[in-house]
């Protein structure tokens, strides 16, 4: 039981962590946000990954070992890590949509990127060179 706990704990300390971390972020739809945004999904990927592993921890013993666990601690901390869990879902929803905006400002300029590069190939083929003479040289 003290495992399970323990567990539960170290669990509540990770959604704290990501919690905090993820209020404590603001970005912009605006494009120099990106590597800002890419750092904040790469620790929050760190964070999950440290949650997934106490929680697969968590799985394990409660299935062994713990089928009917009725413990006011216990019941308290899951009441807790529900309610971040919630929170972290609520703030998770705002920042999507301003990713996702600015996903699509990428989306677009990779567009206008790829649209100038197709110009800038036709020019400097044929176009460029027609104008150096080397199609209609009359004297071939």
């Amino acid at each position: 039981m003290d495992t399970y706990l323990d567990l539960l704990k170290q669990k509540n300390v990770i959604l704290t962590e990501i919690f905090k971390y993820t209020k404590s972020k603001t970005f912009k739809k605006d494009e120099s946000e990106i590597d800002r945004i890419v750092y904040y999904l790469e620790n929050r990927e760190e964070m999950y990954d440290k949650l997934f592993y106490v929680e697969n921890k968590i799985k394990l013993l409660k299935n062994e070992n713990f089928n009917n666990i009725l413990h006011k601690e216990v019941d308290d901390i899951i009441k807790k890590n529900d309610i971040i869990i919630n929170s972290i879902i609520i703030l998770d929803k705002e920042k999507k949509e301003i990713i996702e905006s600015i996903l699509e400002l990428l989306k677009d300029n990779i567009k206008s990127v790829k649209s100038m590069s197709k110009v800038n190939n036709k020019y400097l083929g044929a176009y460029e060179n027609v104008i150096g003479g080397n199609f209609f040289d009359s004297s071939r």
